[in-house]
């Protein structure tokens, strides 16, 4: 909390909201503390997007192949296709 008392916003780091619950603590954060907190999205003027929180889900509807990491650092292939499932998606 005195950090946040000492800078006009602060932006909290993603891996502190893998949760849902993690939505509603960082809007009852800044509402109850009266600074500018806020995460990277909002800084972004983008939409929240708790992936991690989704985990699950998202890998149940979005399989990755066995050995698709590999690949990926490799260079073999990218993130495109999961980038356009992603936008097709409601918002959970």
């Amino acid at each position: 909390m005195r950090l946040a008392g000492d800078v006009d916003t602060l932006i909290i780091d993603h891996h502190l909201l893998r949760c849902e619950e993690g939505r509603r603590w960082l809007d009852d954060l800044a509402s109850e503390t009266g600074y500018g907190i806020i995460c990277a999205a909002d800084f972004m003027g983008c939409r929240r997007l708790f992936l991690e929180s989704w985990r699950e889900r998202l890998y149940s509807e979005m399989p990755v192949p066995e050995g698709w990491h590999d690949a990926y650092v490799r260079g073999d292939v990218n993130t495109d296709e999961y980038e356009r499932l992603g936008k097709n998606m409601s918002v959970f």
